[in-house]
Formats: structure tokens, C-alpha cells, sequence
């Protein structure tokens, strides 16, 4: 009887072991795979922005109401994710980032980029990460964030934005960009890639207020007028972009 415990401790031990090894295996395996997904993306992003055209619009009214309230949330779709870390990496952002495992690489490039980050969502974390946002808007540091994201509907405003502007006191910018050559990702929000060499329109909307007052029942309300809005600023800039390659070449 002896011996049958003792063998039996003996496989339930190296059946630990074994599992151990490779949880060991497959830890240090995501930790490689991060690595190299963080990496790249840091590397492409610096390669697109090195070689683009970059045309901005409207970039004056994002500065005068900053200074004018001294912060802003910069609102825009989750599938410009991407470029967007390039494109606005000078104005002192904290963007919102996912608290998912998806989330992390995304992190890791923002922060390569010198952004700060608050981790949170509507879904993980939302409550935490919207405490966090109203803190920095109301000490002046503006934050951006992808009022469809994490995992949409694309192109459909969760109140989240509404709620933060309206306890912050602050405005919300509507920004998009658009490039004349790209890859759509087969992904929920046909994520954005811009090729090298690409020419960039990126424009930044008039400044969205939500008053401080708003009613819970009228948040839907100004949802659907912020997402008119960032369609608006989508199709200007589709528009600018079409008209800037039909343009003749010199």
C-alpha cells in the first residue's frame, strides 16, 4: 500500500512537473511573440511616417481650445489606431488603451512614442479607467480615445465619451485621417495601414460640447450627433484626399 502511494505521489509530481514546464514554455513563448509583435509595428510606423506626405487641417482650432480649457479629449474612430500613434505622438496625449491581452503590444508602441496611457474600457475596467481620464483632463492633460473600441460596432458611439466630457467640463475634438494608398485589416473595424510613400490628410473637427447638466435619457442624443460629426470629418477627408490624387502631377 506503501508502495502504491508512494508511486502514485511520484507521477502526480512529475505530471506537476511537466505542466509547469510548460506553462513555463508557453509564457516565455508570448513573452517573444510580444517582443517581436512590438517591435515591428514600432519599426512600420516609423518607416510610414519617415516616408508620407503629411497635409493637416484644422489644426488651429485643436490648439485654441486646448488653451482655451486647457485640455480636450481627441475622439476618433478605432480603426485609425495605428497611424494615429504617428500622427499625434507631439500633442501630449494620454490615449485610453484596452486592458486586454491585445491591448498590451498597443501599449508597448505607445509608449515608445513617449505617450502616457490609462488602461481601461467600456467592458474591463471602464468605470476605473473613466476616474482616471476626468483626474487628468481636470489637471490639463488631454487624452484621446476610440468611443467605438474596444470591439465595436464600428463607427458607433459608446456613451463612454459623452460621460467624460460631461464630467470633465471639457470638450471633445473630433479627429480623422485618410491616406491615398492603404491596407484594410480583416478585423471588426477594418483597421487602417497606411502604405510608405503614402500622401496623409489629417483633420481635427470643431471642438463637441456636452453640457455638464446633460440628462442620462439625452446622452443617446448627443452619441448620434457625435457620430454624425466624425462621419462628417471621415467623408471631408476622403474628399480632400480623392481630390489631392486626381490632382496633375507637375
Amino acid at each position: 500500500m506503501i508502495e502504491w502511494y508512494c508511486k502514485v505521489t511520484l507521477a502526480f509530481i512529475q505530471l506537476k512537473n511537466i505542466f509547469t514546464m510548460q506553462a513555463a514554455k508557453t509564457s516565455w513563448k508570448k513573452r517573444i511573440q510580444h517582443w517581436l509583435i512590438t517591435r515591428i509595428l514600432v519599426v512600420l510606423i516609423r518607416v510610414t511616417g519617415s516616408t508620407t506626405r503629411i497635409r493637416r487641417l484644422n489644426h488651429e482650432v485643436f490648439k485654441s481650445t486646448q488653451e482655451e480649457y486647457g485640455s480636450v479629449i481627441v475622439a476618433t474612430w478605432h480603426q485609425n489606431i495605428y497611424f494615429s500613434i504617428w500622427l499625434l505622438r507631439k500633442q501630449e496625449l494620454t490615449a485610453l488603451i484596452s486592458s486586454s491581452d491585445d491591448g498590451e503590444a498597443i501599449y508597448d508602441v505607445f509608449a515608445h512614442y513617449r505617450y502616457q496611457a490609462v488602461r481601461g474600457s467600456t467592458t474591463r475596467g471602464g468605470i476605473q479607467a473613466l476616474k482616471q481620464l476626468i483626474k487628468l483632463l481636470k489637471n490639463k492633460t488631454s487624452v484621446a480615445i476610440t468611443p467605438d473600441g474596444p470591439l465595436g460596432p464600428p463607427e458607433k458611439i459608446q456613451s463612454g465619451v459623452i460621460l467624460l466630457a460631461k464630467y470633465a467640463g471639457v470638450p471633445i475634438i473630433p479627429w480623422h485621417y485618410e491616406a491615398s494608398n492603404k491596407w484594410n485589416l480583416n478585423s471588426w473595424d477594418r483597421h487602417k495601414i497606411p502604405k510608405p510613400f503614402s500622401k496623409i490628410i489629417e483633420a481635427f473637427g470643431e471642438p463637441f460640447h456636452v453640457p455638464n447638466n446633460l440628462l442620462t435619457e439625452d446622452v443617446p442624443v448627443f452619441c448620434e450627433k457625435l457620430e454624425a460629426i466624425l462621419k462628417e470629418l471621415a467623408q471631408k477627408t476622403n474628399e480632400e484626399i480623392s481630390n489631392k490624387n486626381k490632382s496633375p502631377k507637375n
